[in-house]
């Protein structure tokens, strides 16, 4: 028979190292480990503008319904913060998640094809809208009830921020009725309604050439990559004056730069973090409050989905904070 000492000696080593192999597996998933491929998709997604969905997912814009789903599933997986360790992971996932449910949805995708805004983002796409038709108030409308002529509207819009919103004509009140069968002379604002249009499609290339002039004086900055290189363009490393981060160049964008030059460079990739910064913070902040709206529910509100609204991490806004902004 075998010694009983024995065999309870045999048990107890066993016991011992499945509870070190526990504590091995427990530390491990600590560790937070990543692949070399697993890196370098985060890294490339964060360097893409928070809106640029083809871009993020590596999709052209004739790209299927097929590919958005191949190429979403392929991303999610490289980047889900459960199979990469990486410290930005979560950020990236929650990049592609986005680009897909505008891709992945045909009107959202329809909208942002159309605009190039956030389909979800009213405010934007309506801006999109009066910029890409400043004629779309134009309209003749009816006399009105009540004493009023609605007359000819126009709504112009130049676009950008800070910019009013001008608007000729609309309604005015009615002239005194005349004689059956007399007509009412045209009066000399009617006259000017009536050739806005043509004044406009004349005055409008010469105020787009000043606006064009004004802003292509003020020369653009060569492309860039913040945090890591980006190799093989982007890898001659520089430092901002003030943030003290690091970014990187193409050495072949500045090799003609004198030190004073790229010293105004320096200082303008800093306006260029804190714009993608801001940027980013906004869609952080819009993306959070749809959480929140999610989770409030019809009669009630939902907890596990206003936990997950609570704990979204705005990892822009957050860094925004630490740089003093």
């Amino acid at each position: 028979m075998p010694d009983a000492a024995a065999s309870g000696a045999s048990a107890s080593q066993n016991d011992a190292a499945s509870a070190r192999n526990r504590r091995e597996h427990n530390q491990g998933n600590q560790e937070r480990k990543y692949t070399v491929e697993q890196k370098a998709a985060v890294l490339r997604i964060r360097r893409c503008q928070p809106t640029a969905f083809y871009e993020i997912l590596e999709l052209q814009k004739t790209c299927t319904d097929g590919e958005v789903k191949k190429a979403y599933r392929k991303l999610s997986l490289l980047t889900h913060p459960d199979k990469n360790g990486h410290e930005h992971a979560d950020e990236a996932f929650k990049m592609v998640a986005r680009a897909f449910s505008v891709l992945g949805d045909k009107e959202k995708r329809d909208k942002f094809d159309r605009f190039g805004t956030d389909p979800d983002s009213r405010f934007a796409s309506a801006q999109a809208q009066a910029q890409q038709n400043p004629f779309a108030g134009f309209a003749g409308r009816r006399a009105q009830a009540g004493g009023f002529d609605g007359g000819p509207q126009f709504v112009f819009n130049f676009g950008g921020p800070g910019v009013r919103v001008h608007q000729f004509g609309g309604a005015r009140p009615r002239g005194r009725p005349r004689n059956p069968g007399q007509e009412e002379p045209a009066s000399m604002w009617s006259t000017i309604i009536g050739l806005l249009p043509i004044i406009l499609l004349v005055v409008w290339p010469i105020l787009s050439s000043i606006f064009s002039g004004i802003s292509s004086s003020t020369p653009s900055a060569p492309s860039m990559a913040f945090d890591a290189p980006h190799p093989p363009l982007y890898t001659m490393e520089r430092t901002m004056p003030n943030f003290k981060v690091k970014y990187y160049l193409n050495p072949a964008d500045i090799q003609s730069y004198s030190p004073s030059k790229l010293s105004t460079l320096d200082k303008k990739a800093e306006v260029l973090l804190v714009q993608q910064l801001r940027l980013k913070c906004e869609n952080e902040m819009a993306h959070k409050q749809q959480l929140r709206n999610a989770a409030q529910g019809w009669f009630f509100p939902d907890p596990a989905k206003m936990e997950l609204a609570n704990d979204y991490e705005m990892e822009a806004c957050r860094r925004l904070n630490s740089l003093g902004l």
